[in-house]
């Protein structure tokens, strides 16, 4: 009877050998590697460009406007502007909208202040056209384009005294020099700058294109904020 138990703890040693041997190698036999981790793929985030985003500025400027008439005329306005000025991404359009103060009047010589000879003056001032930025340094950007210009003007005379009128329409461009601070509180930027722009007004049809040329130049400051 002994024989056949030794017979069967033989066979059970045969068959457990070769396990017992891979989980435990003998010396000298390499340990099988670990399985590498799963690659995780990592995506790099674009950088943001500083010149993209909105630029809204309010602009207090000086304005001038002077024109000569096919008659031999020459009229010359100096005025206060109030403007609003909005712009977008590193290439894109822009908007410049002023209300004008006309504070002196010229024509051929003399010299009259506003009040003194017109009553309810007033004008608007429009420029709209394509922009490009440039960043001068990492917190100053420079900002310029083409755009269309028109002018309007509508100064009442007092009591005695006639009215006038011009709409002014002509090429135009501008330009503008920011200073973007680093600092963004809630992720709304903030901007101080000097901004100046130019039109060459070509036609008048209020004054059945008496027009012959006129200048019209506007210099001042802005400050505004930027989204992204």
């Amino acid at each position: 009877m002994r024989r056949p138990q030794r017979w069967a703890v033989a066979v059970g040693l045969c068959l457990l050998g070769p396990a017992v041997a891979a989980a435990h190698p003998v010396e000298g036999q390499d340990a099988p590697a670990p399985a590498a981790p799963a690659a995780t793929e990592v995506t790099a985030t674009p950088e943001a460009d500083p010149r993209d985003g909105w630029r809204h500025e309010f602009s207090p400027a000086w304005h001038m406007a002077t024109f000569w008439s096919k008659e031999g005329s020459h009229y010359t306005f100096h005025s206060l502007s109030i403007g609003y000025l909005m712009s977008v991404n590193a290439a894109g359009p822009f908007l410049h909208l002023s209300w004008v103060i006309p504070l002196q009047a010229r024509q051929d010589g003399r010299v009259h202040s506003v009040s003194s000879a017109y009553q309810n003056a007033g004008g608007v001032d429009l420029l709209l056209g394509w922009q490009w930025r440039k960043t001068v340094t990492q917190e100053i950007e420079f900002e310029g384009g083409p755009g269309l210009h028109l002018n309007v003007l509508n100064l009442g005379g007092k009591p005695g005294l006639t009215n006038f009128n011009a709409l002014q329409l002509g090429p135009g461009g501008m330009t503008i020099l920011r200073w973007r601070p680093g600092w963004r509180p809630h992720k709304v930027g903030w901007t101080v700058g000097a901004v100046g722009a130019l039109g060459i007004d070509l036609y008048d049809p209020l004054r059945s294109n008496d027009l012959r040329i006129g200048v019209t130049l506007r210099m001042g400051v802005l400050l505004g904020v930027d989204l992204p």
